[in-house]
Formats: C-alpha cells, structure tokens, sequence
C-alpha cells in the first residue's frame, strides 16, 4: 500500500497521506534537501539508466509517494513538474520512435499515414509471430515509465491548479520569496490512480491472444496521444504569452524564455504523423 488514509482532515488536507510523508516533512523545510529527494526519485523511472531496475510496480510506488507528499509551498509541485518535463522531453521520444519502427517493420506502417489505419494492423495482428509480439510489448513497457509521469504531472496539475503558463513561466533558479509562497488552491478528494498502469500491472480483464495483440496497438495509441498533447501544451503555451507581449518586450522576453526552455525540450513529434484514430 502507497498511501495511507488521513484520520482527522481538515480542509487544507488531503484525504490521503504518503507512506513516506513523515521523510518528507522532515526535510521539506529545506530547499536543496527536498530537491535533492526529488530528483533522486525521478531518476528511478529512466530506464535507459544502468543504476536503474527498478519494475514497473516499484515505478507505481514511487510515483504514488511523489502524488501525496505533503506539499505547502508552491515551489514543491512546480519543481517536480518541471523535473518531470525535463525526463519526458528525453525519453519519450525515444521510446515513441522504437515503437514506431517496429510498427513499419512488421506492419508497414508509414510515417506519411494521416492516421494509424487500426483495421489494416488488426488485419496482420494474427499473421505476425509471437516473437514480433514479445519484442512490440518489451518496447512499450519501456514507455510505461514515461506514461506514468504524464499521469503524474496531470494529477498535479489538476490538484494545485498549476496552469500551463505557470509551468512554462517557473524557473527553480529564481529566489525563494517568489516562490515559497504558500499554496492556496489544492483540490481534495482527487485521487492519483493511473488505471492505464494499473490495468498492465493487474489487468481486470482477460483477453484472448487476438484482444491482447489489439491492446498492444491500443496502449501505444494513448501514449502517443499523451505525448502529443504534452508538445502542444508547450508550444500553445509559448504562443499565449508572445501574443500578450509588446513587439519589443515579446523579442527580450523570447530570448530569455528560449533558454529556460531549452531545459524542457518538446518531444518532437513529426507533424506528418499526430493523428490517431478518432474510435480509440
């Protein structure tokens, strides 16, 4: 179990604690030591890194903790969204293209389509072997991780009310008194449960092989899906506050922004290939 109910709540207070929540407020007060502990955490969910082994069911774990740590200021929630932008700007790319290239090696499939054609890759999904279908699962199980922290940072969003010019705005290096400043918008009774991660750890239902084989084009679907809208988040955003902008003090303003954002890189999706198909 990764949280723990809250006995008396009041109404600053979420209804579920961390496992770790005690850790947590004991160096919470420090910026560099609660920093520190995040970024630790976050390294846990690259799975290109060698130190890392951690499974999927452990990712969950922390992830959970990450969700219900006992955050005051509105520092803690920025930070590790940011964080989680920085790793997703690296990763999801990378497992996307994979995933993508052993789509086009064993069902064809072009990076011109203007959708994934589902029917057409139903139709092989029974003429491929089951090695073609172990590798296409170890390749999006890889992208799980990174599914997750989307989901994590769609949680915070929705909990903290962190908008999306708030994010792209954050920057950790500024002082602690703009910052620090106490959170007063926190939802309770939301609760983290990343069904897509908990239907791969413990599925609720029990497919046949041929519903398997389609599920496995479906997840990749919905981690497309979320990287997309991760890059349009950005890019919409960026667009948001030039358009507000003077001229002059858009173009200042620009370059100071291009190198914070540098940091939180898009995952750059090709634009010749950002649909899907509208029935999943």
């Amino acid at each position: 179990m990764t949280k723990l109910v809250v006995g008396a709540m009041n109404t600053h207070q979420l209804p579920y604690c961390s496992v770790n929540h005690f850790l947590y407020s004991l160096i919470r007060s420090s910026r560099v030591y609660r920093r520190g502990l995040i970024s630790q955490l976050l390294k846990m969910f690259d799975n290109d890194s060698t130190s890392s082994s951690l499974t999927l069911e452990e990712q969950l774990f922390v992830a959970d903790n990450l969700a219900y740590f006992p955050y005051q200021v509105q520092d803690e929630p920025l930070f590790l969204v940011e964080q989680i932008d920085l790793s997703i700007s690296v990763s999801g790319s990378t497992q996307l293209q994979q995933f993508r290239d052993l789509l086009k090696q064993h069902f064809e499939y072009a990076d011109d389509d203007e959708e994934i054609d589902m029917k057409e890759i139903e139709s092989k999904l029974y003429s491929v072997s089951e090695s073609v279908i172990d590798e296409l699962n170890q390749c999006l199980l890889a992208s799980k991780s990174t599914m997750l922290l989307l989901l994590l940072k769609s949680y915070l969003k929705d909990v903290y009310s962190l908008n999306d010019t708030k994010i792209i705005e954050y920057d950790h290096s500024e002082s602690c008194k703009i910052t620090d400043r106490p959170i007063v918008a926190r939802k309770n009774h939301v609760n983290f449960e990343p069904k897509i991660i908990l239907d791969t750890i413990k599925p609720l239902h029990h497919y046949d092989q041929y519903e398997k084989r389609q599920q496995l084009i479906k997840d990749f679907v919905e981690f497309k899906r979320h990287l997309l809208a991760f890059d349009n988040d950005i890019e919409e955003t960026l667009h948001s506050i030039s358009d507000l902008l003077p001229s002059s003090v858009s173009t200042s303003k620009g370059k100071k922004k291009g190198g914070r954002t540098s940091r939180r890189r898009k995952v750059m999706i090709d634009s010749d290939d950002d649909s899907v198909n509208e029935d999943l």
